[in-house]
């Protein structure tokens, strides 16, 4: 599938999205989401496509310094990026949401009641350090209003 347009100064990593990631990163995702009386999510073919996109894009740029560039209006979502010794998995990304107020954004997002449906996508690989990994969930509708407390 074709990138979003966003340009970076390295190659995409490898997608590293499989059955049993996406198994994790919905449990995980309704799991919060039920703990904040938000409605479950589905996970959404289109929506997985979209986010192996925004995740490749992502992984262009170290760390996470694209922001939320490019992403298309209506569309929520939550981006994940580490460094270290292994590829980490859907459970990490939304600990780190949940847990680092540095990421309270992107559990925001995340916890919108009027979103109804998700992807998420994965790419790891070596970075000039170690391996990197770089985790993206994608949400829609975004809808209106504050998340619940």
């Amino acid at each position: 599938m074709a990138g979003t347009g966003t340009t970076g100064t390295r190659p995409a990593l490898p997608d590293a999205t499989n059955g049993e990631f996406l198994l994790q990163a919905l449990r995980e995702a309704n799991a919060h989401r039920a703990g904040h009386g938000a409605p479950p999510l589905a996970m959404d073919p289109l929506l997985v496509e979209y986010a192996k996109a925004r995740t490749a894009d992502l992984s262009r740029h170290e760390g996470l310094r694209a922001g939320h560039e490019g992403l298309r209006a209506g569309t929520g979502e939550s981006a994940f990026w580490s460094q270290g010794e292994e590829i980490r998995g859907a459970a990490d990304a939304v600990a780190s949401w949940y847990d680092d107020r540095d990421e309270r954004d992107d559990l925001d997002r995340l916890l919108r009641p009027a979103c109804t449906a998700m992807g998420a996508a994965r790419v790891s690989g070596q970075g000039p350090k170690a391996c990197e990994t770089y985790i993206v969930f994608v949400y829609e509708p975004l809808g209106d209003g504050p998340p619940p407390a």
